[in-house]
């Protein structure tokens, strides 16, 4: 009898009792670790391997490489477990999932568009929105689980354009000028395969992050940021990892109050302070 993916993925897809770690990588830029973060995490790559990839070539899509896409309907019933283990940390009885899937990258693989080998942030467009007003409804937390074991580091590198390391940092004329940088790329759109940037005209490398397998590292989606992949690495075996993007809202804020210390610190991490334009604060006594 064929097993249905839910049934499995409700035994499989367990958290273990872990303790995050609040880091920086390069010169400021908040990453929150954990190590040992799944239970199974061999069945949890099993069930990746054994599931639907396709091609990120449609002309939509700037990313590389194949994409394992949870549907949208049961996005948050998949990713429940991992949104949980961060509510805690806010502050929070309920975080949104926005997007949940897995990530096949190779040190090889052919990019439809150039700028897929470029640092990007995860930012939901809108013509004549602010940056703020854009991030109200973005997601504001991204997270990688890494399902891979390999002699090659599985990281993510962060970068600053002009030595701004955040979005939510840049002017209005920083935001032309990163614009007008992607336009002005001078390469062939067909034909190109992976290449890893370091130092590139504006772009500067801050610092790389290298996750164990079975380790998660979440950090604020409005850094730039890109996979760190050289390309001779991955050439005949697979980066697999799991990606998704968490909404807050303040209006979820639920925590008692003896924590108010650790969640302050919490939201002035991932700048949630800064977004909301808001700020968790002890309650006033009668």
């Amino acid at each position: 009898m064929i097993k249905s993916a839910n049934k499995i993925w409700e035994e499989i897809g367990v958290v273990n009792n872990i303790k995050f770690e609040f880091s920086r990588v390069g010169n400021g830029i908040p990453i929150l670790i954990a190590k040992d973060y799944l239970k199974f995490p061999d069945k949890v790559r099993d069930f990746f391997n054994n599931g639907m990839w396709w091609e990120n070539d449609s002309l939509n899509d700037v990313r590389p490489g194949k994409s394992f896409l949870i549907h949208q309907d049961l996005v948050e019933w998949f990713n429940m477990p991992f949104a949980k283990s961060f509510s805690a940390i806010f502050g929070l009885n309920y975080i949104k999932t926005d997007v949940t899937f897995g990530n096949n990258f190779n040190g090889n693989m052919p990019l439809r568009d150039v700028k897929s080998a470029f640092p990007h942030v995860d930012l939901l467009g809108g013509a004549g929105v602010s940056i703020h007003d854009q991030y109200m409804s973005s997601p504001h937390v991204a997270f990688n689980i890494n399902l891979t074991e390999s002699v090659h580091p599985v990281a993510t590198g962060f970068w600053s354009f002009n030595n701004i390391k955040s979005l939510l940092d840049c002017s209005y004329n920083d935001q032309r000028e990163n614009n007008a940088f992607f336009r002005n790329l001078s390469m062939d759109e067909t034909g190109i395969d992976w290449f890893q940037i370091k130092d590139y005209g504006p772009w500067k490398l801050e610092g790389i992050h290298e996750m164990m397998y079975n380790s998660i590292a979440a950090y604020p989606t409005h850094f730039f940021h890109s996979p760190y992949i050289q390309p001779e690495w991955f050439t005949d075996t697979d980066r697999i990892t799991i990606s998704s993007f968490l909404n807050t809202s303040p209006e979820n804020l639920d925590f008692e109050e003896k924590n108010i210390d650790d969640i302050s610190y919490a939201w002035e991490f991932f700048h949630l302070d800064k977004i909301h334009n808001y700020h968790p604060k002890k309650t006033v006594p009668n």
